[in-house]
């Protein structure tokens, strides 16, 4: 894929009761030029990263393993039902497919059909968490966690700051550390955030 990867220093990971992985949070401030061009392509886009995704998959029908915003561009990565990998560009002002691209085979398609959350939904939930602009998801394993799925996604905040955010691609469930490092949701209790049993979903589910 050409766009940018996720520049996540730290992936944290914590098992819930019960089983599945709590999400882990990071926050980068928008600080430097990179940021600031990230914000302002943000800004300009048109087409939200569910959008880019539903016209990507009527291009190359499948399941969505990544999707990014880079130079005013929708990048998607579909494992096809053909079994090939499937790269689909879009212009992130008017929607329209500008290329797409197949090759033979596909390494990640057991982990896109392992997970029950869809690319889509995973940025739905990392929307709610952090109000604002998802930029990027992508499905990725947690290190020692027994190979546990997640989607790391990116947000451009309304709070001007890059949000980077880990959702359980099992349960689309975000942590409770992230709804309080985002402002979304105050610390009632005083504590240190410490609690990884109570994450939300956030995706509006009542399962």
């Amino acid at each position: 894929m050409k766009r940018r990867k996720l520049a996540i220093a730290t992936l944290t990971a914590a098992v819930l009761a019960g089983g599945g992985t709590a999400a882990a949070f990071a926050v980068q401030n928008g600080d430097g030029d990179g940021d600031r061009d990230d914000a302002a392509q943000a800004r300009a886009a048109k087409v939200t990263i569910s959008q880019a995704i539903d016209t990507a998959l009527g291009a190359a029908p499948g399941t969505v393993t990544g999707a990014g915003l880079d130079d005013a561009e929708w990048e998607v990565d579909i494992h096809g039902r053909d079994g090939d990998r499937h790269d689909v560009t879009l212009d992130a002002s008017t929607g329209k497919v500008t290329s797409a691209e197949r090759s033979e085979g596909d390494g990640r398609a057991p982990s896109a059909q392992a997970a029950p959350v869809t690319a889509a939904r995973a940025a739905e939930a990392a929307e709610s968490a952090v109000p604002g602009t998802v930029t990027s998801v992508e499905l990725d394993h947690v290190d020692g966690q027994g190979n546990a799925l997640v989607w790391e996604a990116e947000v451009q905040g309304l709070d001007g700051r890059e949000h980077e955010l880990t959702v359980d691609a099992k349960s689309a469930k975000v942590s409770a550390e992230a709804r309080k490092a985002s402002g979304a949701e105050s610390d009632k209790d005083g504590g240190d955030g410490s609690d990884h049993g109570d994450a939300e979903d956030h995706d509006g589910d009542d399962d």
